[in-house]
């Protein structure tokens, strides 16, 4: 079974589903490979991406359980994220991910790389990383973007998780629905309405989103991530132990 499944469709969307179920497709060194290997199936008979996750939640965040005692693997996890959002800003094409049931830290921070986010009233998205001495600050550049500087702030400082309205009325979402199951329907149907536009100007379009907001900068990522990474220590390593060891 793959831990990511993809496909591109003969109307040009590139379907990829996140398929760890029984982990509540958490953010391990094999989900990064494998979400990367995906993204790098978009060629040019692709116009659309269409993300979802399989099972009750979109992504948990990072499978914490493998970091109990191996701290460097949690460096890679913040690293590696840095990375996939700016593949998800930079892909060439619009972006639609499906957020049904929660997104959490790692994963919401997913969310601000794309472009189209649609969630229900049953969501929960949100940061709750301090309390393991995890700084959220990777995701703060897409962040900003997506909310603004000020409600990025409130967010992730405080740790909250919100539900899908309250993620709708803050620029989190971009699209709500009243259950689960009809945001992935309209997440599929939005994927099916932008693979119909002419590709050339939602492209253009994007490029100079990407130009004019700072997504072409790399410096504005790597700095949060790179310190993010870098902070952890001593405190990270006792309240993990803490938190899988109860």
């Amino acid at each position: 079974m793959s831990i990511v499944n993809h496909h591109q469709t003969d109307s040009g969307i590139l379907h990829v589903k996140l398929n760890n179920p029984e982990m509540r497709n958490a953010l391990s060194i094999e989900m990064f490979d494998a979400i990367d290997e995906a993204i790098e199936q978009a060629n040019t008979q692709t116009k659309c991406m269409l993300l979802k996750g399989e099972g009750v939640v979109f992504c948990s965040g990072f499978d914490m359980k493998a970091c109990v005692g191996n701290l460097p693997l949690l460096e890679q996890y913040i690293l590696r994220l840095s990375s996939l959002i700016r593949s998800l800003r930079k892909l060439s094409v619009p972006v639609v991910v499906a957020a049904h049931g929660a997104s959490i830290a790692g994963g919401c921070a997913i969310l601000t790389g794309c472009d189209f986010v649609i969630g229900s009233k049953e969501a929960k998205d949100g940061y709750p990383v301090h309390r393991i001495g995890i700084s959220p600050a990777v995701t703060i550049p897409t962040l900003f973007q997506k909310l603004g500087e000020g409600r990025a702030r409130t967010l992730i400082l405080s740790g909250e998780i919100i539900d899908g309205s309250d993620a709708n009325a803050i620029g989190l979402l971009s699209h709500l629905e009243e259950t689960d199951e009809q945001a992935i329907i309209t997440a599929n149907e939005l994927a099916e309405a932008l693979a119909q536009k002419p590709a050339i100007a939602l492209q253009a379009t994007k490029r100079w989103l990407n130009e004019l907001d700072g997504s072409l900068d790399d410096e504005r990522f790597d700095k949060p991530a790179k310190q993010s990474s870098s902070a952890l220590g001593d405190e990270t390593e006792k309240m993990l132990n803490q938190l899988w060891n109860k």
